[in-house]
């Protein structure tokens, strides 16, 4: 009979001892401990063991964060930030651009449609990017996070399928875990508009709170979470107005 060793895996993480930690897992735990062992990693920055979790639960996501952070860690530097005037100025820029374009619906499930869109936009975004290695029932996965209610928001123009975020809808607060979107839209800035537009989305559902999700300082590919006034961060476990 295989026992877990969830009990000896959760003391080797309070003792922050990640070697035995990950030993111990490999002999035999559950998806939810190999989790637990993915983050707690990450929080204490040991990627190695970080990545190696995530990727026995198939997490594309946090894999794709992990590269983001070794890239920013080999001294890739961000590019200058916009001043706060140039910031509003730009948000209402975008939203105007985008004003009554696109046809939006809120789904549950996901579809075969938005996996389509997704790989597409994997490959001329990130084409090096682990996650192109994601099939349809990977890509379900994400949309299966226990005792979180989860939807996808679609972008049409009129036909086409341009853009989708999934997000977690949450007591008071939208977190967005991932978009993505046409290339064909590129001139729309559809990244930064679909934050935009979640913030008018939350406002709507009397949420207090858009998540953008994680945040690596010198990291280009995130340097779009920067761009927005009033931001927080989460520093040592607490919630801190931030000028990025």
């Amino acid at each position: 009979i295989d026992v877990p060793q969830s009990a000896s895996l959760y003391r080797y993480l309070e003792d922050r001892n990640f070697d035995k930690s990950y030993q111990v897992a490999c002999l035999g735990v559950t998806e939810s401990d190999w989790r637990l062992l993915a983050m707690e990693a990450l929080r204490q920055m040991k990627l190695g063991y970080a990545r190696r979790a995530f990727i026995r639960v198939r997490d594309m996501r946090y894999i794709e964060l992990l590269n983001q952070i070794e890239i920013s860690r080999r001294g890739r530097s961000a590019k200058n930030k916009w001043k706060n005037a140039e910031s509003k100025v730009a948000a209402g820029n975008i939203l105007k651009k985008n004003s009554n374009v696109f046809q939006k619906n809120l789904k549950a499930e996901p579809s075969l449609k938005q996996f389509k869109l997704f790989k597409k936009y994997l490959k001329f975004k990130h084409d090096k990017s682990e996650m192109n290695e994601m099939n349809y029932n990977d890509y379900k996965k994400m949309m299966e996070a226990p005792g979180i209610e989860t939807q996808i928001y679609e972008y049409y123009y009129q036909d086409e399928l341009a853009a989708c975020v999934i997000s977690d809808f949450l007591d008071d607060a939208i977190s967005m875990v991932y978009s993505f979107y046409s290339e064909n839209f590129l001139k729309n800035s559809m990244g930064k508009f679909m934050i935009l537009d979640h913030f008018e989305l939350a406002n709507k559902l009397n949420k207090k709170y858009v998540y953008l999700g994680y945040w690596v300082e010198g990291c280009d590919k995130m340097d779009y979470k920067s761009k927005f006034n009033s931001s927080e961060i989460l520093i040592n476990n607490k919630w801190e107005h931030h000028s990025i």
